[in-house]
């Protein structure tokens, strides 16, 4: 009996999602859809470059924007949350900077995090980010890796030594031999575009601390809530069973709801 056609098979069958009916019905519940207690709202301002030094960060006149609750820096947070490194245990030798919740003195990528504001409302946090003012001196990024382990290519991470995150070498069989004895040979190179998984719910986060007893409790939209519940857990000194993660309907992840962010990790260490 093959997979095709044993009794228990789900393979060329219309199978009813369980949870569509409630879905629906608008009777999910979703990170956007839960409101605390004087809960407030936290909006970043995000490096533009690619590659640059923080100069300077001028944030006078965001904190005289009525409704703003407090803006952070790294230099904030570098007291709560120690900073982690993105490995994997299954790529052998992969490398990995410092990662902090927030930019610490330059930033790496387009879009890092460099100040965060929390103000009563998300409104008033964007647009309070809007005036914060930060000073780069735009470094030369890296952005072709057919180029990035040239020696006249600047290393992004100096004390990584170079810009290769991990090599994999697979060797099966008599290689120049199934090349030899091959009818035809193809070679080429092709450029596939830029993707992700793209979900009709966005990251989401909400962090509620209670100083009395010391508990975090983290509303996430999270396909792992066990692993970021060790991550908050190790970075920012809490024991585990003071960290709760409570992960309700999810608007779908495709993987991209299993990795640790920055911001969502800031919004912790702000908590």
């Amino acid at each position: 009996m093959s997979v095709l056609d044993r009794p228990n098979s789900y393979v060329g069958k219309t199978v009813p999602r369980p949870n569509a009916k409630r879905l629906v019905q608008g009777r999910g519940t979703f990170v956007d859809d839960i409101e605390l207690p004087r809960m407030v709202h936290l909006a970043f301002q995000r490096s533009p470059y690619a590659h640059a030094n923080i100069v300077s960060i001028d944030s006078e006149d965001a904190r005289a924007v009525p409704g703003v609750v407090g803006i952070f820096t790294m230099d904030d947070l570098k007291d709560t949350m120690t900073p982690w490194v993105g490995v994997l245990d299954h790529l052998k030798g992969i490398k990995s900077a410092e990662q902090w919740p927030l930019a610490n003195g330059k930033v790496f990528w387009q879009g890092e995090p460099v100040v965060a504001v929390a103000a009563t409302s998300r409104a008033i946090a964007e647009d309070a980010a809007d005036q914060v003012f930060v000073e780069y001196e735009e470094l030369t990024p890296v952005t072709d890796m057919t180029t990035a382990l040239d020696p006249d290519t600047p290393v992004i991470h100096p004390e990584l030594d170079d810009n290769l995150c991990f090599q994999r070498t697979v060797d099966a069989g008599d290689v120049d031999a199934a090349f030899a004895d091959a009818a035809c040979v193809v070679e080429d190179t092709f450029h596939f575009n830029r993707h992700t998984g793209v979900t009709l719910e966005p990251r989401a986060i909400i962090c509620d601390y209670n100083p009395a007893d010391e508990d975090l409790t983290l509303y996430m939209a999270v396909q792992c809530p066990h692993m970021s519940k060790n991550l908050y857990a190790k970075h920012l000194g809490l024991s585990e069973d003071k960290v709760r993660i409570i992960c309700k309907d999810v608007g779908g992840s495709f993987g991209i709801k299993i990795h640790t962010y920055s911001d969502e990790m800031a919004a912790g260490a702000i908590a």
